[in-house]
């Protein structure tokens, strides 16, 4: 993995659940680590009509240095722009990951 390429800074979040003291719960996402470099290209976006108001969807495809603790339920921050993540690729020397993620509209 050539360093030129990651440079683009990416912060990922996972997602702890808390109790406020009203005994209600709430979801709060936590930075997972540093900043950390990757590269970010854009992979597809789309504009479509979801209840009468208009939506656009992009996904992006990251590459970045091999790291365990990312997974489909963390998420992703770019340039403020909050991504899911789709899918965790690492290849087989892990050494590297690749992550496809989606901003915009929520599956289901």
């Amino acid at each position: 993995m050539q360093a030129g390429r990651l440079r683009h800074i990416v912060v990922f979040q996972r997602a702890e659940i808390i109790i406020l003291p009203s005994g209600q719960r709430e979801k709060l996402w936590v930075d997972i680590g540093p900043a950390v470099n990757a590269e970010v290209r854009p992979v597809s976006g789309r504009e479509l009509l979801t209840a009468g108001a208009e939506m656009s969807e992009i996904t992006v495809r990251v590459w970045m240095r091999y790291r365990p603790d990312i997974n489909p339920a963390c998420r992703m921050i770019y340039r403020g722009q909050v991504y899911d993540i789709q899918a965790v690729i690492p290849d087989v020397k892990f050494t590297r990951l690749e992550l496809l993620c989606k901003q915009g509209v929520k599956d289901g």
